[in-house]
């Protein structure tokens, strides 16, 4: 005998309701983090131009960790080829 297993589509707590409109969580997650990573590298930003000398190294590891969060991971593209190793030459 099968044991039942949680239906995945429930939409109970999927959507929250915000300034009086239904939108998923994953939307309003992803916002605030993205949010509050800029919080942190503007404060990162105006504490190494303001105390220079102080905690210089913590500031921007913490600004080097931020901007490496929002930026996207590089990807390499493939060109699409027939195969050969040398271009075709008429």
């Amino acid at each position: 005998m099968d044991s039942p297993t949680p239906s995945l589509s429930n939409s109970v707590g999927s959507r929250w309701s915000i300034f009086a409109r239904n939108v998923r969580k994953e939307q309003v997650i992803y916002f605030s983090q993205i949010i509050i990573v800029f919080v942190v590298i503007i404060a990162a930003i105006v504490n190494l131009t303001l105390n220079a000398t102080e905690h210089c190294s913590v500031w921007t590891s913490i600004l080097s960790g931020s901007v490496g969060y929002v930026l996207p991971a590089p990807k390499i593209r493939k060109k699409k080829s027939n195969g050969a190793l040398l271009p075709n030459v008429a």
